[in-house]
């Protein structure tokens, strides 16, 4: 069995003969320019006395059902000036209790701890939002809200001209009512004179030679001298749901990873400024390469597992029959997977 995998290892290993272009499925609003080593430039880290704030979510169901579900969401962000944690945040902790109702999906979040403020606490979801049309979807969907939403208040709230927000996750929204949060986070952005940065911890992103864009960047960046390194343009960008510049960048020499990050594209920034900063942050052995901030705004936003089987634990004795018989058209799975 490992010398088939060790094959299928081979197999996969090999690259295209010539690198293409970075592919959009929406062509129309996308402008590609052909990968070349010229657009690698060299980044070193350094601190300009910046604040850095990182946002960052989680959520996990608690209970599921056909017809109502039961989540638990956490949203946090955090402050740094260059090492130095400049103010301990609270997380919010919440409960979102989801409800199938005519066509839609009722939501309503109950919070638990934190106080960080929402503009939001009751949410009527068009099936369109949900990623699988069910209540079980409303809580990843609340919680991408309230990422925008918390990313708005710090920016009003803690961070001055010239400060970067950090959001997990590029600068796109999918639906409307997604858009509407998005659109407070970036009207603030440009009142305050903050710089919005969104960096994701993955990419499906290919080129036209159906091979994985970062994965071009990393094998062609070796063909040049820079350990550490940004790579831009990548395409110029027209879509109007998809506010970001996009680059690539290489936050540390002896990183492995290299991530698609994105400045908001309506704001005229020193690029590089803000990219040493993120780099600065990136030296953690925890995870090298990848800005500290995210790192920690990602495990304290995080639901465990652990936490939810503790939930569940709890609420057994307390649960009436009707309840249980709901669930159970739903975890079959989860049961016989645990046998």
């Amino acid at each position: 069995m490992l010398n088939d995998l060790y094959e299928a290892i081979d197999e996969l290993s090999d690259s295209p003969d010539e690198w293409g272009k970075p592919y959009f499925s929406q062509e129309q609003y996308y402008e590609p320019i052909g990968l070349s080593k010229n657009n690698f430039t060299s980044l070193e880290a350094g601190t300009h006395g910046r604040k850095v704030c990182c946002v960052d979510g989680g959520n996990n169901k608690i209970f599921e059902s056909p017809s109502d579900s039961v989540h638990l969401i956490r949203i946090y962000y955090n402050i740094f000036k260059g090492e130095k944690r400049v103010e301990n945040i609270e997380p919010v902790t919440a409960l979102l209790i989801a409800r199938s109702e005519d066509e839609k999906v009722r939501a309503d979040l109950k919070r638990i701890s934190g106080s960080i403020p929402f503009n939001k606490k009751k949410f009527l979801l068009d099936k369109a939002e949900l990623e699988d049309k069910r209540p079980v979807s409303a809580g990843h969907t609340v919680r991408k809200y309230l990422e925008w939403d918390a990313l708005r208040h710090a920016v009003e709230e803690k961070l001055d001209e010239g400060d970067i927000a950090v959001r997990d996750g590029v600068l796109q929204t999918t639906v409307e009512s997604e858009r509407a949060c998005a659109d407070g986070a970036y009207k603030a952005v440009e009142e305050n004179g903050t710089v919005l940065v969104g960096i994701a911890k993955t990419s499906s992103l290919m080129t036209t030679s159906d091979y994985p864009l970062i994965a071009s960047l990393q094998e062609l960046s070796r063909e040049t001298d820079k350990d550490s390194w940004y790579y831009h343009p990548i395409a110029k960008n027209e879509h109007p749901d998809h506010m970001g510049e996009m680059y690539v960048v290489k936050y540390h020499p002896s990183s492995r990873y290299a991530f698609r990050t994105e400045f908001y594209r309506e704001m005229d920034v020193h690029k590089e400024d803000v990219l040493e900063e993120l780099a600065f942050q990136a030296k953690d052995p925890i995870f090298l390469g990848y800005p500290y901030g995210l790192v920690d705004a990602d495990r304290k936003a995080r639901v465990t597992d652990e936490e939810i089987d503790y939930l569940k634990n709890m609420c057994d004795n307390r649960m009436k029959e009707s309840f249980r018989d709901k669930i159970n058209a739903c975890n079959a799975h989860d049961k016989l997977s645990n046998v």
